[in-house]
């Protein structure tokens, strides 16, 4: 699509709005929101635009950057921020009181409450007054309850678009969250706006893979099948493994990507599977953590206080969950350690500057010397750091309740709502999970086992994260597909 063409159905969709648009990933949904947005700016309106992660606000940014969108044009928040500030700003009719620094775990709450907010008459006025257009991206992952709230905010900003794709619909909620039906909760509210899908992605990478990722999209479907050995095309690559140890066959494929250039992505279900992948590969891929940081909250849950003389033991076993190369620290020297005795004169190869820093938390156990030691451990040569964003955060949590005086975990909070504000940085290799990972784009991927992929919604994001090539590693290149 030219420029022109760009322009003009953004002006179309802007004058038709209130109305909502399906586009398959790589189809130029995220183009045609910045560019709508830019139409909207021309016309001298503002806009608030709402999506679901972190990494679609930093990509909707990003792309507003690359069109000149004046910032002082637009709002780009997560529906649940967007929740947070406006539940923050009216606690009397929120009904709430809300800390300065969320937390997301009453993501919920802040969402029910933001609903009575957006729907009092001030609020409605100001949403009025300060916006334009309202878009909202990835509907098909909104909840009943932030359905509602949207709606809510839509009465006061009419204008309003809604973006998404029933396919890549891969977010889980309990029983009582249902997600919203497109053709019973979208529809009848805002009539769908049909357009022409074309693989804007891939036209410079890989166009043939990203038209067969639109070909192959009425057969991702609950009760399907799946076999990929059906399909010889550019890019897509099959591999068989023995499904007791595909650890081989994962680290072989991780390598010759590394080799060939351009951002990999290595892809698994659950949590423990990506970070064995990332701890097998040495630190050469590193694990992308989830943004509330809950591996880094269950560590610093089991922080001791100071001057107890765990401190040392406590920075030893989050050491060796976060490095390879630390077999080092075994069982002498953890015992060692618990019963408050130095370790330094122990023979062990390659790690002695660990064991120093170690001795000097065990002289001296306060959280600035546990800065130190952790700093001491990070420079040792040798140790490869698969979880970086992790240890890095940790340690930052510490150093902030050292200076505000707050608990570690409140600390922490503030450090990774940074990222959610900042975006995350361009890493070239990263271990991670479909769900953290959608909206980004890949030169290449790799699924580490296929079969944690029978859902046919998870399947597609994951093959439609890739620009050039995708390796799909498994015991059997047929699948049988189904919701969960």
């Amino acid at each position: 699509m030219s420029r022109d063409e760009l322009t003009n159905l953004a002006a179309e969709v802007v004058a038709e709005a209130p109305c909502s648009l399906e586009m398959p990933a790589g189809t130029g949904k995220t183009e045609l929101l910045s560019a709508c947005v830019d139409t909207v700016a021309t016309q001298g309106g503002r806009s608030l635009v709402l999506t679901h992660t972190n990494a679609g606000v930093d990509a909707i940014r990003k792309r507003l950057r690359r069109f000149g969108v004046p910032p002082s044009m637009v709002r780009v928040e997560t529906i649940t921020s967007w929740a947070f500030t406006l539940s923050r700003a009216y606690p009397g009719i929120a009904e709430i009181m809300v800390p300065e620094v969320p937390n997301w775990n009453d993501s919920r709450t802040y969402v029910e409450a933001a609903a009575m907010v957006a729907a009092s008459s001030v609020v409605h006025g100001v949403h009025a007054a300060s916006f334009e257009c309202l878009f909202v991206d990835e509907y098909q992952d909104c909840t009943i309850d932030q359905h509602n709230f949207i709606l809510e905010i839509s009465k006061a900003i009419c204008r309003t678009v809604i973006l998404g794709d029933r396919l890549q619909a891969i977010f889980g909620f309990e029983r009582d969250r249902p997600i919203v039906d497109w053709d019973t909760d979208v529809v009848p509210n805002y009539p769908p706006k049909g357009v022409i899908f074309a693989p804007h992605r891939w036209r410079d990478h890989n166009l043939l893979y990203g038209q067969w990722l639109l070909d192959i999209r009425p057969e991702l479907v609950d009760g399907g099948t799946f076999d990929f050995t059906r399909y010889s095309i550019p890019g897509l690559s099959w591999r068989g493994c023995d499904p007791k140890n595909p650890a081989r066959i994962v680290s072989s494929a991780a390598y010759e990507l590394s080799r060939a250039g351009g951002s990999v992505v290595l892809l698994d279900k659950w949590p423990h599977d990506v970070a064995k992948h990332a701890m097998y590969l040495r630190g050469s891929y590193s694990v992308m953590e989830d943004v509330g940081g809950r591996f880094m909250i269950d560590q610093l849950n089991t922080l001791p206080a100071e001057n107890d003389t765990s401190l040392a033991t406590w920075l030893v076993q989050a050491a060796k969950n976060c490095f390879v190369g630390l077999s080092g620290l075994d069982r002498t020297v953890q015992r060692r350690l618990e019963s408050g005795r130095t370790v330094s004169d122990l023979k062990r190869a390659g790690i002695e500057p660990v064991l120093a820093a170690l001795d000097n938390l065990v002289k001296l156990p306060v959280y600035a010397q546990l800065l130190t030691s952790a700093r001491e451990i990070r420079a040792t040569p040798g140790l490869a750091l698969y979880r970086q964003e992790a240890w890095d955060d940790m340690f930052r949590a510490v150093a902030r309740s050292i200076e505000d005086r707050t608990s570690v975990q409140e600390a922490l909070a503030v450090v990774r709502d940074r990222l959610r504000r900042a975006g995350r940085s361009d890493r070239l290799r990263i271990a991670s999970r479909t769900l953290l990972v959608k909206g980004l784009e890949f030169d290449h991927v790799i699924i580490a086992n296929v079969q944690n992929f029978t859902d046919p919604r998870q399947l597609y994001v994951a093959l439609s994260r890739a620009r050039s090539s995708v390796t799909v590693i498994g015991s059997s290149p047929r699948l049988q597909l189904s919701y969960k």
